[in-house]
Parts: structure tokens; sequence; C-alpha cells
């Protein structure tokens, strides 16, 4: 700082200091303007950053969660079940095997298998002369027992199939869902649990081959469901074995009373749909239907329209193959941020999947595995970090600091004004 400006700036403050009018009320405005300039600061922080994720180690006291395992029918071979089901449609009549095979392709259509040939079903109505979903109906299983063999969880032989999975008709078609908030209101509630100390965390399946159905495999978090966008996992003749590493997320009881643009997040129970629980893939499949009957004025699965009104025939699917549905999507939901994670989301990473060969000749049937590489050694927490309490507070910590002020002087402000009034009114 030069000599001159030191100079005026000594003068200025004479002058203030001898002048006591001026000196307060340039002390009240520059005060003021602090005050606003943290009020700021404390609302912008309140809105954007009242939410904080922790991390506990305590690991040796913990129950954790199973990942929800999904096993999904899908594509196997035509067998003489299927053809018997498609001649007692048209009887006396004898269908080429380029119509059934159509028809078979027909049967398993999802959003990730859209091929069909419509040119097989000629002079036949655009669903191909059949009510596809009836057929399903006919040929697929509503209950694992039909299909599993047996499952052991952490090497016990569980006698109860059912216990554990559910059937679902979802967007991949017909799925059975084990530890999924579909079934469970909790993850407390949910039958496949383990701890750190528990020498084995594997879920093994045994599942028949040779029907007219193979499957896939989905491993996620149990608020979410197999989706277009999912990865999956074939299960063929060889034992499979897929392992997992998963880190979960828990939250405190009051982040749910935080709005949603600041914790950036959802709970299951903060859904649109009545009975259906949040999840990105249940949001992202809602706007896949969406976008289909925009295209195609039809959708292969709505969760909000489960009737078959709008179910797409032959020729629309051909329609959403090129249209590219799956890219729509994704460009959608990303340029609109139209989905946000769920609260409660397990963070699950592959260590690797590797064929077992020597396990074949124990068990008849296709047999896979999922599990648990190692028990996780640490967990987030999602807490409140600035309530509208805080907010108040320091609110008052600022008029204290810069005024001087408490509750107790404004009162008596307040009072004083009011007895002047009263002294000018009455006179």
């Amino acid at each position: 700082m030069s000599g001159k400006a030191v100079k005026f700036l000594t003068k200025f403050l004479i002058f203030l200091v001898s002048n006591k009018r001026l000196f307060w009320i340039f002390v009240i405005m520059v005060s003021g303007w602090n005050m606003v300039t943290i009020f700021i600061l404390l609302k912008n922080r309140y809105e954007t950053d009242s939410t904080s994720i922790g991390v506990s180690t305590a690991y040796s006291r913990w129950t954790n969660t199973f990942p929800s395992i999904g096993v999904c029918l899908s594509k196997s071979r035509i067998n003489k079940e299927f053809t018997e089901a498609v001649q007692r449609r048209f009887p006396g009549k004898k269908q080429p095997y380029t119509y059934t095979r159509t028809l078979y392709d027909y049967l398993f259509i999802t959003p990730n298998n859209l091929y069909i040939k419509p040119e097989y079903c000629p002079d036949i109505n655009s669903s191909c002369g059949v009510d596809i979903l009836d057929m399903r109906r006919e040929l697929f299983p509503t209950n694992c027992s039909s299909f599993l063999e047996k499952i052991y969880f952490a090497e016990v032989l569980l006698p109860d199939c059912e216990k554990i999975f559910k059937f679902h008709e979802l967007e991949m078609g017909y799925c059975f869902l084990a530890n999924n908030f579909m079934d469970y209101d909790s993850t407390e509630d949910m039958p496949l649990q383990y701890t750190s100390l528990d020498k084995y965390r594997n879920l093994r399946l045994v599942l028949r081959s040779g029907l007219v159905y193979g499957y896939e495999l989905f491993i996620h978090s149990p608020e979410d469901l197999p989706y277009f966008n999912a990865i999956s996992y074939g299960i063929s003749g060889d034992t499979s074995i897929h392992s997992f590493n998963v880190e979960e997320i828990h939250n405190h009881e009051n982040v749910i009373e935080e709005p949603i643009s600041q914790r950036l997040c959802k709970f299951p129970s903060e859904s649109t749909i009545e009975g259906l629980p949040y999840s990105f893939s249940i949001c992202m499949s809602l706007i896949r239907s969406e976008i289909e009957m925009e295209l195609c004025n039809c959708t292969l699965f709505s969760h909000k329209d489960r009737s078959s009104k709008h179910y797409c025939g032959v020729a629309n699917v051909s329609c959403l193959e090129h249209g590219k549905l799956a890219e729509k999507v994704k460009s959608y939901v990303g340029s609109h941020m139209a989905c946000l994670p769920s609260c409660m989301e397990q963070q699950i990473s592959l260590v690797g999947s590797r064929d077992d060969k020597s396990k074949i000749s124990e068990e008849e049937g296709f047999v896979v595995e999922v599990q648990i590489a190692s028990a996780p050694t640490a967990r987030y927490y999602r807490t409140v970090t600035q309530t509208k309490l805080d907010l108040i507070v320091g609110i008052g910590s600022v008029i204290g600091l810069f005024f001087g002020a408490s509750l107790l002087n404004i009162l008596e402000i307040s009072s004083y004004f009011v007895k002047k009034i009263k002294t000018m009114i009455l006179g």
C-alpha cells in the first residue's frame, strides 16, 4: 500500500471517529453486508449440502443382506411340449417349422431380444395367430419348485424354494426373485442374511435342464429388478460360480425427511406407483415403456398397466427393433436426470466368474452359485448435517456476532417502540 493510500485511510478513520453518527452508520453497513453474505452461505449450504456420507468399520457386529437374486426364463430350444402347444391352436393343420420358430422367438420377446421375422406369419393377425401371453401362462411355471431341483444357502440345503424365490412377471419376462423389496418391507425381513463370522456365504441353485426354457441370472441390489440395461449371466451345463463383494448404505431415520433435491436419492417407499418400490431399474423400465408407446404405439411390459391391450404384435416388435429403443432411453435419462439412485442401493462389484467342471457329476441339471468373496469391512452411513434447527441456530449466531442481539434484546426493543407508539396516540 502506497504512502498516499495510508494517509487517506488514516484521515478517513479520524473523520469517522470524530463524527460518531457517521462512524456508527459505517459500522452498521459493514456488519449488515457481512451478515447478509453469511446468511446466503448458510442458506446455500442448507439447500445443497444437508446430508453427508460417513464410513463405519465395526464389521464384527454386522448382519449383512445377501444381494437380490433374479432367475428369469429365457430361450432354450423348441421341444415336443412347445410343438404340441402350437398344434393345439391349429387343429388338423400342420404348421411349417419357420412359423413355429417365429412363435418360439415371439414367446421370449424382451427389450434385449427383439429379433423376429414377421414375414413368417403371412395372412395371420398381428399376434401371429395366437395369444402369446396365454401361451406363456400355459408353458411357463409360476412356482419355483417346477424348475428348481435344489437350493443351498451357506452350504445348507433349504427344503422349500418358495420361501426364498417369489414369482413376478417383469420386463425380462417370467422371473423369480430372492431377497427383494417386491416381497419384503425391509431388509431385516429378508431370508438370506450373513455375518463376517460365517464360514460360507454362498447361494447355490440346481435347476432342471431339457425344458422349453433356459435361465438368465441377475444379481442386483434388493430394491432393483432385472431390466433391459442390467448385466445378466447365462446358466449352462457347466457349474458356474460368480463371486462378488458387497458394500451396504444405511440411512439415519431423519434422512428421509430431507427433500429429495438435497439428498439426490429416493427410498423404496417414495414410489409413484402403489405397491411398487422405487428403484433406478423400475424408473428406467417406466421410461422405456413410455418411449415404446411413443415410437410404436405398444409396449412389451408396463408397470403401470399390466393388461395386454397395448402388448406389441409381431410387426410392432420390428418397429421397436428399428427404433433404437435402448439408446433413446439412456439418452433421455442421462440428459434429464430422470432416474435418481436408491438411497439404500448396495454397491455390488464382480470379483470374478469361473466354471467348476469338478461339480458336474455331483448334481443333475444346471448348477449356478453366487458367493460373497469376502465379508464387507466397511459400511456407509448417510446422515443429516444441516437441519432447519441448525439453520435457525446459525442465523441467530450471526445476528449475535454482528449486532450483539438476542431474543431478549429484540423483545425489549419491540416493547420500547410499542410504548412510544401508545404515548404518541394517547398523547
